[in-house]
C-alpha cells in the first residue's frame, strides 16, 4: 500500500501525545493526561473549604500533565471543577465548570521570561454548552478566556515545535471526548480535525481559527471519501490512493459480530480508523487484534468468522 504522511497537527495529536492513564481501563488510541491521587491528601489538608465545592478524598483527582514546574492541576469527578496550585498561591479556580469541564492543559510563557509558570487550558461546560480557550496568569494568579463558543465542540492543545528565537505556537483540535467510567476527571480524547492555533504576542494570547472548526462526527457511510487514517499506540498512517480505500471499506462493510459481554485485553492492540469524507465530516470505526469489532459511541462487539486487516 503507498503510505502517505498525515498533517502535522493530526500526526501529533494521534501519535506524539498518546499516553496511558493511570486510572486503569485500556488507553489505546486515545490522547490522555495523568489521573491519579498524588498530592490530593495534602491539598485537602491545606484547603479543607475545597470539600464545599466537590473535592473529597474519593472525587478529587490529580489531572496535572508531564514536565508541569511545580504547578499541579485538581479536578473534581462530581462536578468537573478544576484548581490550579501554583508555588505562589494557595490555588486557583479555573474558569469552567460542570462535566466534562477543562479538557487539555499546557504550559505558556506570556511574558517571554523564560519562566513557563503560565497555562494554557482548553475547556467544555456542559450546562451552557460553552466551549473555548484559557489563560492561567502565573505571576497575576487568575485565568481568563482567550477565545470562547457555544454549540457541540471539543477542544485540544498541544504545543509545536518552534524554531530557535520564534514565539510559541500552540495546535488547537477539535476532539471528540470519552469519560473513561464516567469521570470527567479521567478523560480520552480523539482527534477530528485541526481547529486553530494561539501565538503569544506582547503577553497576550491570540486563538486563529481554521476553517475547518466545524467538523463533526457522522455515522459510517462509504462514499465521498476523502481519506482514511488508520491510527495505533505507536503509529499512525492515511490512505487516499482509491485502492487503499476500497480494501479498507471492504473490511468495514464485509465484516460480521454478534454481541458479547467481553471487551477487549489491555495486551491487545486497537487501531483507530477515521473515515474522513470530502464534505468535512468523519466517523470512526475500531477493530482490536483481539477479535473486537465497534463503531463510534457503539460497545465492542465480537468479530465472527475469520478477517484479514488490509494495514
Amino acid at each position: 500500500m503507498k503510505i502517505i504522511k498525515i498533517t502535522a497537527a493530526i500526526l501529533a495529536a494521534a501519535v506524539l501525545i498518546i499516553g496511558l492513564c493511570s486510572c486503569g481501563e485500556n488507553r489505546s488510541g486515545y490522547m490522555t493526561n495523568n489521573c491519579n491521587k498524588d498530592g490530593v491528601a495534602e491539598l485537602l489538608a491545606e484547603s479543607p473549604e475545597l470539600k464545599e465545592n466537590g473535592f473529597t478524598e474519593k472525587t478529587c483527582y490529580n489531572i496535572t500533565p508531564d514536565s508541569f514546574n511545580g504547578i499541579t492541576l485538581y479536578k473534581s469527578s462530581q462536578n468537573a471543577y478544576t484548581v490550579i496550585k501554583h508555588p505562589g498561591y494557595t490555588y486557583t479556580y479555573l474558569d469552567m465548570s460542570d462535566s466534562p469541564g477543562l479538557v487539555s492543559a499546557v504550559l505558556c510563557d506570556l511574558e517571554g521570561n523564560g519562566l513557563y509558570d503560565d497555562v494554557l487550558y482548553t475547556y467544555s461546560n456542559g450546562t451552557t454548552k460553552e466551549y473555548g480557550v484559557g489563560v492561567y496568569n502565573g505571576v497575576l494568579g487568575y485565568s481568563v478566556p482567550v477565545f470562547k463558543s457555544y454549540g457541540e465542540m471539543y477542544l485540544y492543545l498541544s504545543k509545536q515545535e518552534a524554531k530557535e528565537g520564534m514565539p510559541d505556537v500552540f495546535s488547537v483540535l477539535s476532539v471528540t471526548v470519552t469519560k473513561f467510567n464516567g469521570n470527567p476527571a479521567d478523560l480520552g480524547c480523539m482527534a477530528i480535525a485541526a481547529a486553530g492555533v494561539v501565538t503569544i504576542s506582547d503577553g497576550t494570547p491570540v486563538f486563529s481559527p481554521d476553517s475547518r472548526a466545524d467538523v463533526k462526527i457522522s455515522e459510517l457511510k462509504y462514499d465521498g471519501i476523502n481519506r482514511i487514517i488508520v491510527s495505533t499506540v505507536d503509529k499512525t498512517k492515511t490512505y487516499t490512493e482509491s485502492e487503499d480505500i476500497l480494501k479498507i471499506t471492504d473490511l468495514l462493510k464485509n465484516i460480521k459480530t454478534e454481541d458479547t459481554d467481553d471487551k477487549p485485553s489491555s495486551e491487545g492492540k486497537s487501531y483507530i480508523i477515521a473515515v474522513v469524507y470530502k464534505d468535512g465530516g468523519v466517523s470512526y470505526a475500531y477493530i482490536n487484534d483481539g477479535g473486537y469489532f465497534k463503531l463510534h459511541g457503539g460497545e465492542w462487539k465480537k468479530i465472527k468468522g475469520e478477517y484479514q486487516l488490509p494495514f
